[in-house]
């Protein structure tokens, strides 16, 4: 027996046909689609890459060119005590006058800053602690937050004790004046009061001719008249775009040069 074959009209076929086309050109917009956000997403992370890795080169050069300045400075003065104590207190206030810098396509900026005219919050005794933070904030605040903070740190003075101790002290010693507010017992209202007086990168020493007037009422012991510590705070960034990348470095003031004591950078 032979089967009837069945014919499909030409306007069926057109119709079947046309919406074939239509699905690939749905699909192929499609994938194109994709294809043009992916190499979109490509270009955009490799131009926040270069914009991160130009503003991190600005702002290292930014800290080598602000040490070079401080010890040309220092060199200079060397044989006079009165000059070198001015210059060396000047410093914060002569950097906070400076401009951006141009580095080929980046740009820079750096400042000086007297960790020295604020208290460590790690190394401060609870007394000097209570006593700042109470000028700043109200005393019974003051003092919870300080029984607080001497908790999570540990008392000053347990480096020279048992070595296990003060290796725990230095783990828990706060790296940021940011870690402060996440301490339970300190309340984030006295932490940013507070701010502007302590510091995280002293040596215990306090030079009460640059410190303000709350850091001057509260300190004790270590009482010097001109920077033994400096922080140079270097931000930079390329041109025409958003990314600004910070560095902090810690410097200790010896004779006509800076020693490097830490270093910490993020980016903006």
């Amino acid at each position: 027996m032979t089967r009837a074959l069945r014919v499909v009209p030409n306007g069926a076929r057109r119709g079947a046909a046309l919406a074939v086309v239509l699905w690939l050109v749905v699909l192929l917009s499609t994938l194109g689609a994709t294809v043009v956000v992916a190499a979109r997403d490509a270009t955009g992370s490799a131009s926040n890459l270069r914009a991160r890795a130009v503003a991190r080169y600005a702002a290292e050069s930014g800290v080598v060119a602000a040490v070079h300045d401080v010890e040309t400075a220092l060199a200079g003065v060397a044989a006079d005590a009165t000059a070198r104590r001015a210059l060396l207190n000047g410093l914060e206030a002569a950097s906070a006058r400076t401009t951006a810098q141009p580095l080929g396509e980046a740009r820079y900026q750096a400042a000086v800053v007297d960790a020295s005219a604020r208290i460590d919050v790690n190394l401060a005794d609870a007394d000097v602690l209570d006593a700042l933070l109470a000028r700043v904030g109200p005393a019974a605040d003051a003092r919870e937050a300080t029984e607080a903070i001497r908790r999570w740190t540990g008392a000053p003075g347990l480096e020279s004790g048992d070595p296990s101790r003060s290796a725990m002290r230095a783990r828990r010693a706060l790296r940021t004046l940011d870690d402060l507010a996440r301490i339970p017992g300190v309340s984030a209202a006295l932490a940013r009061a507070a701010a502007p007086y302590l510091t995280v990168d002293g040596d215990g020493q306090v030079n009460v001719a640059a410190a303000p007037e709350p850091v001057r009422a509260a300190a004790r012991g270590a009482l010097v008249q001109e920077p033994t510590r400096l922080v140079i705070v270097s931000r930079g960034w390329l041109d025409g775009h958003p990314l600004t990348h910070e560095i902090q470095a810690v410097y200790a003031v010896r004779g006509a040069r800076l020693a490097f004591v830490r270093w910490r950078e993020r980016d903006l």
